[in-house]
This record gives structure tokens, C-alpha cells and sequence, in this order.
């Protein structure tokens, strides 16, 4: 029997781990310059307008910053200097969320744009995954949302709790004792939940680019597929998750470390000048900057990769989309295995 058809990174087939891990690194090495640019514009707006947020707050609360951080030892800073300057922290906290959301819906939303082509062994540019990407956004954005809602959800309902033992222990000799042990319980409890919505939404993203589908709809189509494939899902998202985050470290480690050599014989050699030391420190913070935007470029797509042809397996194997495939990249698709044997 022939083998079935590989117009791209993947056979057009019920893959193996072998095929979704080859395909990630194949679709990575092929179309990382699109990905790399739809990356590096999400993460850069983000930054500027995150840094923008920082600057503003920082100047609304200048004239409480001295007398919060800069107190006498022993005395504590008054109500009115400290409640403007957490305030701005809770703002910057939350845009700085908002941001890192938005710029990780938006390469969410190019990674199945990539893997359209790459499937199909189609040569795109950046154009076409932008508008791609770019038009399916909102609905990424809101299944990640909705999503990480449900997830906090949890987390709410945990500190909720934890305040009602506080309140119903505090005035009990055994409270502590009872108060760790409804926490641990409670703790332990939202592990396996929040893993196991993260499983089950972990095709949204992918849905909502390739069917169209809406935030809502995308769930549900996400957690269909994932029904009676949740163990394998989530054991192939864990190990390209642990490939993923053991390369981003060891490239990472390289910029940082070379970062301080490279900086060591103008500190060295400065002595009492400050224009060299300012330089050395630039130099460590300009290459640690350079290895985390890779490391995190590759923590954040390779995933995502994996996770497409995970969605585009479950798909072959229960909807025989193969043949659908085949059709859309030109290639004939694989002959029907015989029906009897000699």
C-alpha cells in the first residue's frame, strides 16, 4: 500500500507524536520569519503601550513616591500617600494583563494562519498571515478570555473561601490548623480543574481561525474534539510545553552570560567614570532583552504549532478530513486500504 500524501510538514493521515512534533519544528523552521514579525509587532505594541501606562502613572504619583518609599526608619507612610500609589500599581498591574492578552491572542491567531499553508505546503509571506491573523482576532481574544475567565473563576472561588475561614476561624485556638488544611484542600482541588479546562480549550484558538467560528462556538467545538482524547491532548501539550521551555532556556542562558563577559572589561576598565559603567549595563540589558524575545517567541509558538496539528489529527480522525486536504493541496488523496486479504 502506498503511503498517504505529504503535500507539507505532516502526512495526511491520523498522526503520531512523531509527526505532530516533526511537523512543529518543520512549520517553525519553514514560516518562523512570518511568525517572528506577527510576534514581534503584538509584543511591541503591547511593550509601548504598557511602558506608556508606566510613565503616566509614574508622573500622577510622583509627589507620593518619596514620602511612601523614602520614610524615616520606624515611621510608616499616611494613608494618603500610600493609597494613590497602589492604585496606580493595581492600573498598571491590569493594563499590563490586558496587554500580554491581547499580544498573545493576536500570535495565537497567526499560528493556525501558518499552519493553513503549511499543511498544505503552500509558500506564504507576511501579508497574507497578517490579514489572516488580523481578521480573526477578535474572535481569539474572546475565546482566550472567556477562557481565563473560567480559569479565574476558580481562583475567585478559592479566595472567597479563604476569607470565610478566616473570618469564621479567627476566633477559634484551632483556627490555623483548620485554615491550612481547608486551604491545602481547596489549592489542591483547583489544580486538576484548571489543567483539565486548559485541555479542554486548547483547540479554541485554532477553531476560531480555520472554521471561523466564534469565541463561544470555538469552545464548544474545542471541547468536542477534545471528549475521549483528553489524556493524549494533554500529555503531547506537556512534553512540547517541557521541549519548548528547555529551548528557550538554553538560548536564553547564551545572551545572558554573554551579556555580562561582554560587559566585564568596560566596568573593569571604567574605575570612577560613569559613562562606561552606564554603557556596560547597557549592553547586559540590551542582550538579556535579545534572548528573551526568542526564548519567548519560541516558548509561545512552538506550542500553538503542536497544538494546531493536534486539532487538525483529531479532525482527520473523526471527521476524515484528509481527503478534504488532499483535495485543497492538489495531491490525490490515499487509496482506500483493501477490504479483504489473499
Amino acid at each position: 500500500m502506498p503511503p498517504p500524501p505529504k503535500p507539507g510538514v505532516i502526512p495526511l493521515r491520523p498522526l503520531t507524536l512523531g509527526d505532530i512534533l516533526g511537523g512543529a519544528f518543520s512549520a517553525l523552521g519553514r514560516h518562523w520569519k512570518q511568525l517572528f514579525g506577527v510576534a514581534l509587532v503584538a509584543y511591541g505594541i503591547a511593550a509601548l503601550v504598557v511602558g506608556g501606562t508606566v510613565a503616566i502613572a509614574a508622573a500622577a504619583v510622583h509627589d507620593h513616591l518619596d514620602p511612601v518609599f523614602d520614610q524615616p526608619y520606624g515611621e510608616d507612610p499616611v494613608r494618603a500617600d500610600v493609597q494613590p500609589v497602589v492604585t496606580a500599581g493595581i492600573v498598571v498591574f491590569l493594563v499590563s494583563m490586558a496587554m500580554w492578552l491581547v499580544a498573545m491572542a493576536l500570535v495565537y491567531a497567526a499560528v493556525p494562519a501558518v499552519l493553513q499553508d503549511a499543511v498544505l505546503g503552500r509558500r506564504t509571506t507576511f501579508g497574507p498571515i497578517w490579514r489572516k491573523a488580523w481578521s480573526r482576532f477578535p474572535a481569539v481574544l474572546g475565546a482566550l478570555a472567556l477562557q481565563w475567565l473560567a480559569m479565574m473563576g476558580a481562583l475567585i472561588v478559592f479566595l472567597t473561601l479563604m476569607l470565610v475561614t478566616i473570618v469564621t476561624t479567627s476566633r477559634h485556638d484551632d483556627g490555623p490548623v483548620a485554615l491550612m488544611i481547608v486551604f491545602m484542600v481547596v489549592f489542591l482541588a483547583l489544580i486538576p480543574v484548571s489543567i483539565w479546562l486548559w485541555v479542554r480549550f486548547a483547540f479554541a484558538p485554532a477553531a476560531a481561525v480555520l472554521e471561523n467560528q466564534r469565541p463561544v462556538e470555538a469552545l464548544r467545538r474545542s471541547a468536542r474534539l477534545v471528549k475521549d482524547a483528553w489524556w493524549r491532548t494533554f500529555g503531547i501539550l506537556l512534553l512540547i510545553g517541557m521541549i519548548s521551555g528547555m529551548i528557550g532556556y538554553f538560548i536564553q542562558l547564551p545572551f545572558t552570560y554573554g551579556g555580562i563577559f561582554a560587559a566585564m572589561p568596560l566596568a573593569l576598565a571604567s574605575g570612577d567614570a560613569v559613562g562606561p559603567k552606564i554603557m556596560a549595563v547597557v549592553v547586559i540589558v540590551v542582550l538579556y532583552l535579545i534572548g528573551t524575545v526568542i526564548s519567548q517567541f519560541l516558548s509561545t509558538t512552538l506550542p500553538q504549532l503542536a497544538t494546531g496539528l493536534l486539532y487538525i489529527d483529531q479532525r482527520i480522525r473523526r471527521e476524515d478530513l484528509a481527503p478534504a486536504l488532499a483535495d485543497a493541496a492538489g495531491v490525490p488523496a490515499a487509496p482506500a486500504p483493501p477490504t479483504s486479504t489473499w
